[in-house]
C-alpha cells in the first residue's frame, strides 16, 4: 500500500512540475512559486481541518520544509525557463534522491545495502549524460546547458531538504505539515514577487491549481513513509521526471538526443536499484 501511495505521489508531483515548467517560459519563476505554494497551502489547510490532528512539533518541520521547497521551486523554474525539461528535471531528481539518501544515513540511521550503493554509483554518470554526455564542447555544453545543470542540482538540494523535513511530521498531522510547508514557502517567495510584470489572467490560477496538486502529492508521500525505509518513498517520488520529460517532448517539441536519453534511462535504473535494495532488510553498523 505504501508503494502505491508513493507512486500516486510521483504522478501528482510530476504533473505539477510539467504545468509550472510551461508557465516558466512566460512568467517570472518566483511568481509561479508563490502561487504554487499558495494553492498548496489552501488545499493543505482544507485537508487538515477535515482529516488531520494537530501536533506541537508540526509547525517547526513545516516551516523548515517550506524554506527548502521555496528554494527548490525557484531554482527549478529558473532552470526550466533557460534549458529543456530533459536536462533540468532529471538532474534535479537524481540530485534530490542522492542528497536525501545522505540525510537518511546521517540523521535517520538507515543503512541501505549493496544494491542501493550500486544505484548511487550510477547517479553521477546519469547526471553527466543527461546534460549532454561525452567531452564538453561549445556544441554540447553551452551556457544554457550549464545553467540548467547547476540550477537542477540546486533544486535537488532544496527538494531533498523539503522531503526530509516533511518526513519528520507525524502521520496524523500530515495535512498540517503540508499546509505549513506551503505557507512557509509562499512567505519566502513573497518579498521577491515581481508586481510590475504583466500577467495573463490564466497564469496565477494555473500555478495555484498546480500547487493544490502538489499538496496532495506531498501528503501521499508523507503517509507512504510509514512502515518502510524513508529512502524507498523518496526514490519512487524522485521518478517524477518521466512525466514532464515525456510531456515536454510532446507539447514543447523538445528534441531529446541519444546521450540525454541514455542519461534519463540510467537515472531510472539507478533509482530502481535503490528501490530494490531498500526493499531488503537494512544492515546496521
Amino acid at each position: 500500500m505504501s508503494i502505491v501511495l508513493a507512486l500516486n505521489a510521483m504522478v501528482l508531483l510530476g504533473s505539477t512540475h510539467f504545468i509550472n515548467g510551461l508557465l516558466a517560459r512566460f512568467y517570472p519563476s518566483l511568481n509561479i512559486a508563490f502561487y504554487t505554494h499558495l494553492g498548496g497551502a489552501l488545499v493543505g489547510f482544507a485537508g487538515a481541518l477535515l482529516f488531520s490532528t494537530w501536533e506541537p512539533t508540526v509547525w517547526i518541520w513545516g516551516a523548515l520544509a517550506g524554506i527548502g521547497s521555496a528554494l527548490g521551486a525557484w531554482l527549478l523554474y529558473q532552470g526550466l525557463s533557460r534549458a529543456p525539461f530533459a536536462i533540468v528535471v532529471p538532474v534535479s531528481a537524481v540530485a534530490m534522491v542522492t542528497i536525501a539518501l545522505g540525510l537518511s544515513l546521517v540523521f535517520l540511521s538507515e543503512r541501505p545495502n549493496a544494491w542501493v550503493w550500486l544505484g548511487v554509483m550510477l547517479v553521477l554518470p546519469a547526471i553527466w549524460l543527461t546534460a549532454g554526455g561525452g567531452k564538453p564542447s561549445k556544441m554540447r555544453m553551452n551556457s544554457s546547458t550549464r545553467a540548467g545543470l547547476l540550477l537542477g542540482l540546486g533544486a535537488g538540494l532544496g527538494f531533498a531538504l523539503q522531503l526530509h523535513f516533511l518526513g519528520q511530521v507525524p502521520e496524523p498531522s500530515a495535512f498540517y505539515g503540508i499546509a505549513l510547508c506551503m505557507l512557509s514557502g509562499a512567505v519566502c517567495c513573497l518579498p521577491f514577487y515581481q508586481y510590475a510584470h504583466p500577467a495573463r489572467k490564466r497564469f496565477p490560477p494555473l500555478a495555484t491549481a498546480a500547487g493544490g496538486i502538489s499538496a496532495l502529492g506531498l501528503t501521499l508521500y508523507a503517509i507512504s513513509r510509514e512502515g518502510q525505509l524513508a529512502i524507498i518513498s523518496i526514490v519512487i517520488v524522485s521518478m517524477y521526471p518521466l512525466i514532464p520529460v515525456v510531456f515536454g517532448s510532446l507539447v514543447r517539441r523538445e528534441r531529446v538526443n541519444s546521450a540525454s536519453m541514455v542519461g534519463i534511462l540510467l537515472s531510472v535504473v539507478a533509482m530502481v536499484m535503490i528501490l530494490a535494495g531498500g526493499g531488503q532488510t537494512p544492515y546496521c553498523c
